[in-house]
């Protein structure tokens, strides 16, 4: 049997065009969608994505930043998109031959617990301020400059209705964004609809996070210690 094919993989509406098959879900059709629907639709596209960020890391906006630090200075800026800080190593030494030191998270109640937050040695662990202006603070502070290598994840880029700009999502998640949309969207135009948008929403948002996971195994291996009496 042979098959006609494409041999593409090209399929990305624009934001645009996933709006207008969300606005079709309920019932809103052709000259009906006016100004209001897609000024609308620009709000709850971008509510939307901020939704998905509150629900847990998207592996497609996971990424990396290095800082330098410096000598003496324990606390750093974070660019605000940041959602949240996932690992941090220290970087000792100059690539290629850098090694990078794995150093811990602690709490805000664990770092006002350090009685001398100004000790100068090799930080051991790290504090994550989740600000409006995130920041992040070492502790012990910088005894010499070290490149600080931070994976983080952070919000999807804004979604824009003008010049057939696209959603920031992979391939994989463009039903879940058209279903969340007329979910959304049923709550302004059609009430009546809202409850079966939703359970749409729902499903296609569940098939979308099975596939947001890393293949890779996970071991569990408990620590040993000696014990006296």
């Amino acid at each position: 049997m042979s098959l006609t094919t494409t041999g593409t993989f090209d399929f990305a509406p624009s934001v645009g065009e996933c709006t207008l098959n969300a606005m079709s879900r309920i019932r809103l059709r052709g000259a009906m969608v006016k100004a209001e629907h897609m000024h609308m639709a620009w709000m709850e596209a971008n509510l939307m994505q901020a939704e998905w960020s509150n629900r847990g890391p998207n592996l497609w906006t996971v990424d990396s930043l290095v800082i330098e630090t410096e000598i003496g200075v324990a606390t750093y800026p974070i660019p605000p998109e940041t959602v949240m800080v996932l690992n941090v190593t220290l970087g000792i030494g100059a690539p290629p031959w850098e090694q990078e030191l794995t150093i811990t998270s602690v709490s805000r109640q664990e770092y006002t617990m350090y009685p001398n937050k100004g000790k100068i040695a090799r930080p051991t662990t790290y504090w994550f301020d989740r600000l409006i202006a995130p920041q992040i603070t070492l502790w012990p502070v910088p005894d010499q400059v070290y490149n600080l290598h931070i994976t983080r994840f952070r919000q999807i880029m804004d979604a824009g209705l003008r010049n057939a700009g696209n959603y920031e999502i992979p391939f994989l998640w463009l039903d879940a964004a058209c279903a969340g949309m007329s979910h959304r969207l049923a709550r302004h135009y059609a009430q009546d609809l809202e409850g079966q948008r939703k359970a749409d929403y729902d499903e296609a948002y569940r098939i979308a996070a099975t596939q947001n996971v890393e293949d890779a195994p996970i071991y569990i291996v408990p620590m040993v210690w000696s014990y006296f009496r």
